[in-house]
């Protein structure tokens, strides 16, 4: 738990948690759970289009600015963003909060695209990106490989670590199909998370897959094209979807799978991932983003390359007829998984916080808490 005392001066900015769309939103929602008070103002609505969402931006806005004015205890301003108009939202805030407000600034990063994003601006969008990266009192990302990009093209002045957060697995009493291997793919619907390619390497190989086989899909996104290409090439008995999945319905998938499959081309550091490791299954993916600092190759799952449709149905291939190996990968995952568990990141957020702070405190967490005298 973060303690009163800290969470009163954390000021929260991001996309509406309340129900969770993605990984940002489902990060938020667990933290929300562990913050006393949670001091958050969302800058967008995921139930909203983007014409809608500019209105909920400048009300959220208008939030921001009402609170910092009014609440003295606010010392830090945590803002999550990403990539596109996520940055340009929050390239705003930062201005507001840094320079007229004088408030401390952690800018987390969740962004799986940012690269390419930064590469393709235009000379403006560049120097906005340098701005605040520059400026930001401190930068979080997800992962080693993400930490030694940011270094190696910005001129951070501080930059850490922070893991993205889980909860413990709540298994659902689902009683396995023993004559099938259920594989779960949980995520947006395009050709980014690879399932096109994972829908054709089904399509080719119906024939090794019958019978052996099931792939259940959860996500929004091009739903109307994932729905044409299953109907159009006869997949219905091998691949049902499932629409955007969440709560109990999601803790169910991942209790009745034996495989967790995201064969995607770019990631931050996905959080299905994380929740299915904690499920005890292994993992099909690519060692995009920080994928490859929670997959090890042949030893929780496969990484295969971005595209690698070949690769791709090799791996399938192993982990549908080597049971014992299945299993074995599984077990790794559970115990690979553990220090992105709540119970790990919370107290190393905590920590974060108290260091930004400047407080006089014992920076030893003690059973999952830090103890802080102001």
């Amino acid at each position: 738990m973060i303690q009163e005392n800290i969470a009163k001066c954390i000021l929260t900015i991001g996309e509406d948690y309340r129900t969770p769309k993605g990984g940002i939103s489902t990060v938020l929602n667990t933290y929300s759970r562990y913050f006393f008070p949670f001091n958050f103002i969302a800058t967008y609505q995921t139930n909203l289009n983007k014409w809608q969402n500019i209105g909920a931006f400048f009300i959220g806005l208008t939030r921001i600015f009402n609170k910092l004015w009014r609440d003295q205890n606010i010392r830090i301003v945590h803002i999550h963003g990403c990539h596109s108009g996520s940055f340009y939202r929050k390239f705003l805030v930062f201005l507001i909060v840094k320079y007229l407000f004088s408030k401390k600034v952690i800018y987390h990063i969740h962004a799986s695209d940012f690269p390419d994003f930064y590469k393709n601006s235009f000379f403006v969008t560049k120097k906005s990106i340098e701005f605040l990266m520059g400026n930001v009192d401190l930068l979080l990302c997800l992962s080693s490989d993400w930490k030694r990009y940011f270094e190696e093209n910005f001129n951070v002045k501080k930059i850490l670590i922070l893991e993205n957060i889980i909860e413990p697995a709540a298994h659902k009493s689902t009683t396995k199909n023993e004559k099938l291997v259920i594989a779960v793919f949980l995520g947006i619907i395009g050709e980014r998370k690879g399932i096109f390619d994972l829908l054709e390497v089904i399509n080719v190989n119906k024939t090794f897959f019958k019978n052996k086989f099931q792939l259940i899909i959860g996500g929004n996104g091009d739903e109307r094209r994932l729905k044409k290409y299953i109907t159009s090439h006869g997949l219905s008995d091998l691949v049902t979807y499932e629409g955007w999945v969440k709560g109990e319905k999601k803790q169910e998938l991942y209790s009745k799978a034996d495989v967790f499959v995201l064969p995607s081309y770019n990631e931050g550091l996905p959080v299905s991932i994380l929740e299915a490791m904690e499920y005890g299954l292994p993992v099909l993916s690519t060692p995009v983003g920080g994928i490859g600092e929670i997959v090890h190759d042949k030893v929780n799952g496969f990484l295969i390359p971005p595209g690698d449709k070949r690769a791709l149905f090799d791996a399938l291939k192993l982990l549908i007829e080597d049971d014992h190996m299945r299993k074995q990968m599984g077990e790794m995952s559970k115990q690979m998984v553990k220090p992105y568990l709540s119970d790990a990141v919370i107290p190393k957020l905590s920590l974060i916080y108290t260091d930004l702070l400047f407080l006089d405190a014992d920076l030893t967490p003690t059973n999952g808490t830090v103890k802080v005298s102001l």
